[in-house]
C-alpha cells in the first residue's frame, strides 16, 4: 500500500508542460521516491504552488498553458488574457536568434521589487512580479551625445510595456531570486537584499499578461502607442501636445 505525503513540487519545462512531483512510499517494498503527474490540463488546481522553471523557459510556454486550460483564461480575464492568446495565434511572431545585437533583448527577467515604509515598517509589492527585458553584454562602451552612456560588459536594461506580443513570443524567461528591498523615500537606497524561493505559477503568468496590457488589449495598446509617436512628432515640430490635450485623447480610446 502506498501512502502520498502532503509535500511536492511544481516544474514548468520547455513547450509549457507543467509537472507535479509527489513523494511516495511504498510500505511494500520500503522505497521512497518522487513521483512525477502531468497537471498541464489541470494548472488551475496549482496556481499558488511555487513554481520552478526546468530548463530554459520561453514566453510561448506561458500562452501555451493558456491555450490548454480555458479556466485560466477566465481567471486572468481582467489582463485580457484571452485577446493576447488570440494575437499569438496569427503567426507573425519574431525569431529568437541569440545573434549579438547591443540594442537587442537577451532574455526577459521576472523580478521582485519591494519598498519598505521606514515609519510603519510596511513591505510593498510583496504580491506582484515584474517583467523587463535584459540586453546582451556589452562587447563595447555605448557613447550618446559624446558621453558613456553604457559601459563595456554591463547589460542594458530595457522596458517592454506597449512591445507587441509577437516582440518577445519567443524570447527566454527567466528568474531572478534576488530580492531588493528600498527605502519607499528613496529607491535609490538598498534597505535588505535576500534570496526569494520560486514564485507561484499565478505571480508568473500574472507578471507576463499584466506587462503586456498596460495599455488595455492589443489594440488599445497599438492606439496607445500611435498615440505617443504622434505626440513626439509634434514635440520635434516644436508643437507640444498639452495635458488636457493628452487626457482627452486617453478618453476618446476608452469610448471607442
Amino acid at each position: 500500500m502506498k501512502q502520498e505525503k502532503p509535500v511536492g513540487e511544481l516544474t514548468l519545462t520547455t513547450g509549457g508542460k507543467l509537472q507535479y512531483f509527489h513523494w511516495v512510499s511504498d510500505e511494500a517494498t520500503g522505497d521512497d521516491a518522487y513521483v512525477p503527474s502531468d497537471t498541464t490540463d489541470n494548472a488551475a488546481a496549482y496556481m499558488m504552488e511555487p513554481v520552478r522553471f526546468c530548463g530554459e523557459i520561453y514566453v510561448r510556454d506561458i500562452f501555451s498553458l493558456l491555450d490548454r486550460n480555458p479556466l485560466l483564461i477566465e481567471m486572468f480575464k481582467r489582463a485580457y488574457a484571452a485577446e493576447y492568446l488570440q494575437e499569438t495565434k496569427k503567426g507573425n511572431a519574431e525569431a529568437c536568434t541569440g545573434e549579438y545585437d547591443p540594442t537587442g533583448i537577451e532574455y526577459l527577467e521576472l523580478f521582485y521589487d519591494w519598498e519598505k515604509d521606514r515609519e510603519t515598517d510596511e513591505l510593498r509589492g510583496v504580491h506582484r512580479l515584474w517583467v523587463g527585458g535584459v540586453g546582451y553584454e556589452l562587447r563595447d562602451d555605448v557613447m550618446e551625445d559624446g558621453n558613456l552612456r553604457y559601459e563595456k560588459g554591463t547589460r542594458i536594461r530595457w522596458a517592454i510595456k506597449f512591445v507587441p506580443v509577437g516582440h518577445i513570443f519567443n524570447l527566454p524567461l527567466r528568474l531572478n531570486p534576488e530580492v531588493t528591498v528600498a527605502d519607499s523615500r528613496d529607491i535609490t537606497r538598498t534597505l535588505h537584499t535576500f534570496q526569494l524561493p520560486n514564485p507561484t505559477l499565478a505571480q508568473v503568468i500574472h507578471a507576463v499578461l499584466w506587462e503586456l496590457s498596460w495599455a488595455g488589449n492589443p489594440r488599445d495598446t497599438d492606439e496607445f502607442v500611435d498615440m505617443i509617436h504622434e505626440a513626439a512628432e509634434d514635440a520635434n515640430m516644436s508643437e507640444p501636445v498639452s495635458a488636457q490635450e493628452f487626457i482627452q485623447r486617453l478618453e476618446k480610446m476608452d469610448e471607442e
